[in-house]
């Protein structure tokens, strides 16, 4: 810091300024996705997925954004239009508090009895739809009268769309990764997260620091200062973002079901609305 700033700033001369970086590149470093092996998912009105991998992501459709992060490698990133406000559209229709329906929605089966939502209230980005609407196929008699029913079907078809995005992701460079760092208002629900990790069939912990984009740019200035020639690595070796006690395991018997049930999404997403680029 040059003296002349220094003085207008009030802050000693001579102090280190780190970089910074946008607010996915920051947190992907304060949720412990400065490595590849890791992948991170945000549950917020959208649903975003982001990753490091060697090098830029080169996906012509678009659908994979292909930025860079700031340790020098890829950090391709996909983008939902519909992900945590969802399953609060079908909470709100039934005017239950959201632990009501939460518990209604675990004591039903996997799959929703063929029950499917296709999440796309605000049209969708990817797949590339923005015609979509939200639907809700499979209906049989007495469905509707079961809340927890709905609400859980809505909670899987975020569950399918992310896992539909991680597919995408793979098919351009994203290696094998064997956890998910959620963040976001909907990694809060252990319901959302028991569906995440089952779905996804990978391993979900949530960062101890929920700031995660505030935590990574303060790892990113350490670094600097550290002079680390390789910042994920020394982020890695030196203070690697602990999780807190919300880590999952998934459950390899629930695998088929959700198998399934994904395949059932997307067999109708494609029906009503195909058409558009994956």
């Amino acid at each position: 810091l040059g003296a002349d700033a220094a003085a207008r700033l009030g802050l000693p001369a001579g102090l280190p300024v780190a970089p910074g970086g946008g607010d996915n590149m920051m947190s992907a470093l304060g949720c412990g996705c400065s490595v590849e092996g890791r992948v991170a998912i945000s549950l917020g009105t959208s649903g975003t997925i982001f990753a490091r991998t060697a090098a830029a992501a080169r996906d012509p459709t678009g659908a994979v954004c292909p930025f860079l992060d700031a340790t020098g490698g890829g950090l391709p990133l996909l983008c939902t239009l519909n992900c945590a406000a969802v399953p609060e559209e079908a909470r709100a229709a039934y005017g239950l508090e959201r632990d009501a329906i939460v518990a209604l929605a675990e004591a039903e089966p996997i799959g929703c009895e063929g029950l499917t939502l296709n999440p796309y209230l605000a049209g969708e980005r990817t797949p590339n739809w923005p015609q979509a609407s939200g639907a809700l196929v499979g209906l049989r008699a007495g469905h509707l009268a079961r809340p927890g029913l709905v609400y859980r079907a809505a909670v899987e078809g975020v569950a399918f769309s992310l896992r539909d995005g991680l597919e995408a992701m793979r098919r351009q460079g994203l290696g094998d990764c064997d956890e998910v760092r959620l963040v976001g208002g909907g990694s809060k629900s252990a319901f959302f997260r028991r569906v995440i990790a089952d779905a996804l069939q990978m391993r979900v912990a949530c960062p101890a620091e929920a700031e995660s984009a505030a935590l990574g740019a303060a790892l990113q200035a350490a670094a600097h200062v550290a002079g680390a020639a390789d910042i994920g690595a020394w982020i890695a070796d030196n203070h690697d973002p602990p999780v807190g006690e919300n880590v999952l395991e998934p459950d390899p018997a629930a695998a088929a079901a959700y198998d399934a049930a994904f395949a059932l999404y997307r067999r109708r997403g494609e029906s009503l609305f195909g058409g558009g680029e994956r």
